[in-house]
């Protein structure tokens, strides 16, 4: 299952500092889930949680926070359609398979404690600032 609108997220370490986290994919999305995990303590974190997010990902909640701006007559910035809790994986990660790569584009399998139903491939992109996460959001 691609990462999507879960209910509970992990707190995991971004390993060896050689670099960006968003260096390469899986260290996106291990820095992601950490900032989104974080959140719950310091709401900054979710504007930095937005920055690694893809670019389909980024327009999708910029759209949501549109029309929400609209509804509610205040601007409503896109980070702030993130809730906290709500994204992440619904395991705690054991395994990471190495990222598939094809162009600009990665996918990484990500397995917990029971791979058979605990896994999930996430896709990601390479932009210029490094490797972003494509949520798989549904339209809004």
């Amino acid at each position: 299952m691609r990462l999507a609108v879960l209910v509970v997220v992990t707190l995991l370490g971004t390993g060896c500092s050689h670099g960006p986290p968003d260096a390469t994919a899986d260290g996106a999305i291990k820095q992601l889930l950490d900032d989104l995990e974080g959140a719950s303590q310091d709401p900054r974190l979710m504007r930095r949680a937005y920055g690694l997010l893809g670019p389909t990902s980024r327009a999708n909640l910029q759209e949501r926070a549109r029309r929400t701006s609209l509804r509610h007559a205040r601007q409503v910035l896109p980070w702030e359609m993130i809730a906290a809790g709500r994204f992440g994986l619904s395991f705690r990660p054991k395994t990471w398979r190495p990222p598939v790569v094809v162009g600009d584009r990665a996918t990484v399998e990500v397995l917990g404690a029971d791979p058979k139903n605990e896994h999930a491939s996430v896709s990601c992109v390479h932009e210029a600032g490094g490797w972003r996460v494509e949520l798989g959001l549904p339209e809004p």
